[in-house]
């Protein structure tokens, strides 16, 4: 007598036994599990011995494996499996074709992750270390553009994969890309002035800049734009095209940082109480450590409602925040030896007589 469970298999649908079906998904089945262990290994056995040495490749290459594991499992599964079933020539073409672009995406997938980590792990940390900082803004540059012509060869491998001549569709797209560029111009002239910005260098990542009433610090410089984080802490975005054509002032380049002041004081000050003034401006910014000691401290004019005098005066070091500091000392410095000598400082008055 048969046995029933060998009937049921023996059954065919489609020029496949249930045994053939079961057997496709029992290897799906099993390769997904094997991917599920695969990674619990990797997550908490290899990480930790990976931990414990001094170098990021060994982490970084555990990255790149640890989650597309269980994906490759699946694959596999999927292709090994298929290998129990019967099927028509083009259904099998149809799909492998499938199965090589989930391949190709994969392996997409995977490359464009690894130059992230590579870049920002192993790279930047080393480029950290050097005295220019243009290899710094470089490395967000380049790794667009290899993840991009890696995107861009996973559509071609993907287009070939189907039977299109790759070479008559490079040559149309040729054609469609002149169309493409006149409507891209804005973004084509952003890109070459992202070139220009690497090429010339009027600042990198870092410098603080000043363009179009735009004060800040340079924060990334990319392709199309760069960001600045300006005074308010806000982040500005820039088109690179447009900071090519402008004219642009590097703040961090010069090697001192100028300060200007003009001092009103009020009419009815005598000429001694005015030289009085001067001397206790002067004495009060060369008596600071952080200024150099060649003030210009002079009279200016006499404006509508002030004496005014003109102070300019320079501090050694050219950052901002020690820059605001020297000149909050200096000032407060000045206004209280101005109190102690009675001079008083000027504001807008008017004074109007009335004829009887």
């Amino acid at each position: 007598m048969a046995d029933p469970l060998t009937g049921i298999l023996s059954q065919s649908y489609f020029g496949n036994t249930l045994l053939q079906y079961g057997q496709f998904l029992a290897t799906i089945i099993i390769s997904i599990i094997a991917g599920k262990v695969i990674s619990f290994v990797i997550k908490n056995h290899l990480r930790k011995i990976t931990e414990k040495t001094k170098t990021d490749l060994d982490d970084l290459v555990l990255d790149m494996v640890e989650k597309p594991v269980w994906a490759v499992a699946v694959l596999a599964g999927f292709m090994i499996g298929f290998q129990f079933l019967r099927v028509s020539q083009g259904i099998a073409t149809i799909y492998y074709n499938i199965f090589n672009i989930f391949t190709v995406l994969l392996v997409t997938w995977v490359l464009v992750s690894f130059v992230d980590k590579f870049m920002q792990r192993v790279l930047a940390p080393i480029v950290s270390k050097t005295d220019t900082k243009l290899d710094d803004q470089i490395i967000p540059i380049l790794s667009k553009i290899i993840k991009v012509a890696i995107v861009v060869l996973a559509l071609i491998i993907v287009v070939s994969n189907f039977g299109y001549d790759v070479t008559a569709l490079v040559a149309g797209l040729g054609i469609g890309g002149l169309a493409f560029a006149f409507a891209a111009q804005k973004t084509i002239a952003d890109i070459f002035g992202g070139f220009s910005i690497f090429v010339s260098k009027p600042f990198v990542v870092g410098d603080s800049i000043e363009m179009d009433g735009i004060v800040g610090e340079v924060v990334e410089v990319g392709l199309r734009h760069t960001r600045i984080r300006n005074l308010d802490k806000r982040i500005v975005i820039v088109p690179n095209s447009k900071i090519s054509s402008s004219v642009v002032t590097n703040i961090t380049s010069a090697p001192k940082r100028k300060c200007v002041w003009h001092i009103g004081l009020t009419y009815n000050t005598t000429v001694a109480k005015v030289e009085r003034a001067k001397k206790i401006i002067v004495d009060a910014i060369n008596a600071h450590p952080e200024c150099e000691n060649d003030p210009i401290v002079e009279f200016e004019e006499f404006a509508d409602s002030t004496l005014t005098i003109l102070v300019i005066f320079y501090t050694k070091e050219n950052d901002f925040g020690q820059f605001v500091r020297v000149r909050d000392s200096i000032g407060m410095r000045i206004k209280r030896e101005f109190e102690k000598a009675k001079i008083e400082f000027a504001f807008p008055t008017q004074t109007i007589y009335v004829k009887k």
